[in-house]
């Protein structure tokens, strides 16, 4: 998720195009990440000197983390930390700019720390978004609400969409308006002893890209069977949540998911707005505490 949340911040800001932001994605995920980079951008050791134990790579057969040791550049202790990093999206969104000759790795750390400055992020919350682990990143974007089951439910929904529609998935700032008239939409109310309603709302390209991931099949326009698609995905995470809840003790009930290719009200207690991008195609993320839509 890295990858898109700040590919996307830099093609806004002009600093890569829309063409070089693909060609990154379409190198992100075959790359492996050098130990020198991650070495230089954890502050360990510097251009040069990576570039000197690169030299010595090509005259004998060792590794560079060994190499870097026997030089002092490094401890045996960092080399196993920069291991770990290798899988990280920051790195190999870094390894995949710097191979395609689109970034260097002084123009991404210079980008990063615009964007966290912009964005009003800690140390800590860059370093979660960089991990690109969705539970780190969803609450950094999330507007302030009440901890408990509301945000459990969202939390459940944004890895449901992670893992059974798309991972190609970016985020941007949520917020709480008083009511939300919808585009086309799918959604779904829980009642019991907790009462809450989801739904994905959007325009034809962003309502496809939701459905069509999911169903992994192609639609026609948005019609029933692609709303269905979206109010069944809908319905899989309230069953989970259902479910996960039941076994605390609660009691939920799921109603029949509600499709509807014209404009809806939405008005309740709360409501919380995340705009999303699946496969680069923008969707609302409504949840609605309390009344259902009118």
């Amino acid at each position: 998720m890295f990858a898109n949340i700040f590919g996307n911040y830099l093609v806004k800001k002009k600093i890569i195009t829309e063409e070089e932001f693909f060609a990154i994605k379409m190198q992100f995920d075959r790359t492996r990440v050098k130990l020198g980079l991650i070495a230089v951008s954890e502050k360990l050791m510097t251009e040069e000197q990576a570039d000197e134990v690169n030299y010595k790579q090509q005259m004998m057969d060792r590794k560079f983390g060994d190499i870097a040791v026997s030089l002092g550049y490094l401890t045996e202790i960092q080399v196993e930390r920069l291991l770990t990093l290798q899988g990280n999206e920051y790195m190999r969104f870094c390894q995949a700019a710097v191979d395609k000759e689109i970034l260097t790795l002084d123009q991404i750390e210079g980008a990063l720390d615009y964007f966290k400055k912009e964005n009003g992020f800690t140390f800590a919350d860059i370093e979660n978004i960089k991990s690109g682990d969705v539970d780190r990143i969803l609450p950094l974007y999330l507007p302030e609400m009440p901890d408990g089951p509301y945000t459990d439910l969202m939390a459940l929904t944004f890895r449901c969409i992670n893992r059974l529609a798309s991972d190609d998935i970016s985020i941007k700032r949520g917020y709480k308006p008083l009511s939300y008239r919808t585009g086309a939409v799918a959604m779904q109310e829980i009642v019991g002893d907790y009462r809450v309603l989801t739904a994905f709302s959007g325009d034809d390209k962003g309502i496809l890209a939701i459905a069509e991931a999911f169903a992994k099949q192609f639609f026609d326009g948005v019609s029933v069977n692609a709303l269905d698609s979206v109010g069944e995905f809908i319905n899989i995470c309230h069953g989970l949540f259902a479910t996960e809840k039941g076994g605390e003790g609660m009691n939920l009930n799921l109603m029949p998911p509600t499709l509807s290719t014209e404009p809806v009200e939405i008005n309740g207690s709360m409501i919380v707005v995340v705009p999303i991008f699946i496969n680069q195609q923008p969707l609302d993320w409504v949840v609605c505490l309390g009344a259902p839509s009118e």
